[in-house]
């Protein structure tokens, strides 16, 4: 069993402490990384971190381990970099009103009012979160006892850091609560298994480097990795994701959409799931296996999936041009 102190990995079998090569790192002139610590009373982990932005600084942390987000960062160095970079850009106080607005929505027609209360008191005003005193702070006036709340925000796809320090309003230990304004990911994203970044890289260059949907070539980081069969329909989670992944598995589970298409697609499948019917290709409804209607035998069937353009565009594309050159009169 292991646990952290002090941003070491303690282990009870005797070893040695061990420092991870990702804590205590300058990553650039505006990101910094601090220890990394364990969640108290769960198996979650995060990693302190030190945000420079033109006109704030946020002293915060970023999960490294979360169970109900299904957040789960390789311990490798160059994995943890590249996640916290893009933490780094997420959390830009620019971006905060787009993020402010989502969650509006989010609330909108939710009847959970004290777990929202708990919400908006670890959302607060500012442009960048605070940590916040569970014992003095505005959390504890929303709610005397909000632990089951802030379990419940969680599960909501919230990530939430809670740690213990010393408050120098009402004085000695307490508990402080960190709301980390990432995108929100539902519970059952604990079925999702990470993607290494080396095994990014092995994906980009087996797939060609275009939008599978319109076909126009793009940078390697405007990319986004499709899962071919979509989350949405996940019931026992996907196959772990090894970095030994042949290029056959590859072609078989991936495909490259720019973050436009990517977001189109899951309207699509989403609705395909509440609805029963599959997507059009803009307005094309044309289908080289099964019809408009989703035809598997459960929820998890990817069979179901096979024939719509949305599975697989580059497939889909191929089938439809062979179909117009059959019937070319």
């Amino acid at each position: 069993m292991c646990y952290i102190k002090h941003g070491l990995l303690c282990l009870e079998s005797g070893v040695n402490l061990v420092a991870y090569s990702f804590e205590n790192m300058r990553i650039n002139a505006n990101v910094r990384t601090g220890a990394m610590f364990q969640i108290h009373g769960m198996q979650d982990y995060y990693l302190a971190v030190t945000f420079r932005y033109p006109a704030k600084t946020w002293n915060g942390c970023v999960p490294i381990k979360a169970k109900y987000q299904g957040t789960d960062i390789p311990l490798i160095k160059d994995d943890i970099k590249a996640w916290v970079l893009d933490c780094y850009t997420e959390l830009d106080p620019g971006r905060n009103i787009l993020w402010q607005n989502a969650q509006r929505q989010f609330w909108e027609n939710k009847q959970a009012y004290d777990t929202q209360a708990v919400f908006d008191a670890l959302n607060g005003t500012d442009a960048l979160t605070k940590w916040q005193c569970r014992k003095c702070g505005p959390v504890p006036q929303s709610n005397p006892q909000p632990a089951a709340r802030i379990k419940a925000l969680k599960q909501m796809g919230y990530y939430i850091a809670t740690s213990k320090m010393d408050c120098g309003t009402c004085g000695g230990k307490q508990f402080f609560d960190l709301l980390i304004r990432l995108p929100r990911n539902p519970a059952d994203n604990e079925k999702r298994f990470s993607i290494s970044v080396s095994l990014q890289s092995k994906i980009k260059t087996v797939l060609p480097l275009k939008d599978a949907c319109f076909d126009s070539p793009q940078a390697a980081s405007e990319l986004i990795i499709d899962h071919k069969f979509p989350s949405s329909r996940w019931v026992n989670g996907e196959t772990i994701n090894e970095t030994s992944m042949s290029e056959e598995e590859i072609k078989k589970k991936f495909q490259l959409l720019t973050n436009q298409t990517n977001l189109q697609k899951e309207r699509y499948c989403k609705r395909c799931v509440s609805t029963g019917k599959r997507g059009d290709f803009f307005g094309i409804k044309w289908y080289y296996t099964g019809s408009e209607m989703w035809e598997g035998t459960s929820k998890a069937d990817e069979n179901g999936c096979i024939g719509c353009p949305w599975y697989d565009l580059i497939k889909w594309k191929e089938e439809f041009n062979k179909f117009l050159a059959e019937n070319d009169d």
